[in-house]
């Protein structure tokens, strides 16, 4: 069963995470390319229909934002 997602991109990540913690934490990241984990990623299936899941009830988030959000509320642990 695939589950919903959310699909955007490494940049659309970062623009969310500058939103929620702002330049200095953007500042750390440190772009190092992987041959071996690119290779993995370009392997992973695209545009599958999750309907199963959904009438299941399962949901996916709307936006990077929104899955920031839920993991500082939820799995942060500060």
């Amino acid at each position: 069963m695939n589950l919903p997602g959310f699909s955007c991109t490494v940049a659309e990540q970062i623009e969310a995470l500058r939103r929620e913690a702002g330049q200095k934490v953007v500042d750390l990241i440190k772009p190092q390319p992987d041959e071996t984990i690119m290779q993995i990623v370009d392997g992973w299936p695209r545009d599958f229909a999750p309907d199963r899941a959904i009438a299941l009830g399962f949901k996916a988030e709307q936006s990077f934002d929104e899955i920031i959000g839920v993991y500082l509320e939820e799995d942060l642990r500060v």
